[in-house]
């Protein structure tokens, strides 16, 4: 009998989706839970710097805001290096953030900074010449600067956390065959873990509509939509989250 990798991955990928959200729906009504609504805007830019066509060095800048108030969320950058077995890419490197308060109305202006170093490994699925499915495995090492939520306080709290992300891509060649159009559906779990990690074992689970556009070869735009259901600290307070994205892309 033939072991086709290609229809284990994608049949995988919908079984852990369809699980996921079993389980994070029995959880949620399996609790009293406090539910924070809220609205942001993310500015993204993303560059990919090839130095041969197996490897790369990927980097962003996000800065993530709300729309109440104007405030400052979160701004975060990415780096991180890139080499391709086939369909198989590993990746590794490094971001820096930093924190800004949860909610828009808080008074606190404390801004909490965050080093993580990363690991990737992403496989390709060929659905189609014009779909395809790509499965990444991420670990981060996050070490959050020490706070008591009015100052920032000497050392850092370490944890991990784990997440599965499945992309469907589907190009299309609606404005012209050069410049082809992208439609993206993305589906992200995470999972935190750790000897600080009490209540919060489950971290967040996003999910993503996104359209993009190539202006020429090496420049694209992104418009996406987030939906970003995340359990705090506490255990039983969550916050969701509605998210438009911008995007500019760039290759060298």
């Amino acid at each position: 009998m033939c072991f086709d990798l290609n229809i284990f991955w994608m049949k995988a990928s919908y079984l852990l989706i369809i699980t996921a959200f079993l389980l994070h729906s029995f959880a949620i009504k399996a609790q009293s839970k406090e539910v924070s609504h809220q609205n942001l805007y993310w500015l993204r830019y993303s560059s990919q710097i090839s130095f041969s066509p197996k490897l790369s060095l990927q980097s962003e800048i996000e800065n993530r805001r709300f729309f109440k108030h104007n405030r400052q969320h979160h701004f975060i950058f990415h780096n991180r290096l890139h080499y391709k077995f086939s369909r198989v890419e590993v990746a590794g490197g490094f971001t820096y953030s930093l924190q800004s308060p949860q909610d828009p109305e808080s008074m606190s202006q404390l801004t909490v900074p965050e080093l993580r170093t990363v690991q990737e490994l992403h496989y390709q699925t060929s659905v189609s010449k014009k779909l395809s499915i790509t499965h990444r495995l991420r670990v981060d090492e996050r070490f959050i600067r020490k706070n008591d939520g009015i100052k920032l306080l000497e050392g850092y709290e370490f944890n991990w956390r784990i997440r599965y992300r499945s992309l469907a891509t589907l190009k299309l060649d609606i404005f012209s065959e050069n410049q082809p159009t992208q439609i993206k559906l993305a589906n992200e779990i995470m999972v935190n873990a750790g000897k600080n990690i009490l209540y919060n074992q489950f971290d967040q689970n996003r999910v993503i509509i996104a359209f993009e556009q190539n202006l020429n070869k090496r420049t694209s735009i992104e418009f996406s939509y987030i939906y970003w259901y995340q359990q705090r600290s506490s255990g039983y307070q969550y916050y969701q989250r509605d998210i438009s994205r911008i995007t500019l892309s760039q290759k060298f």
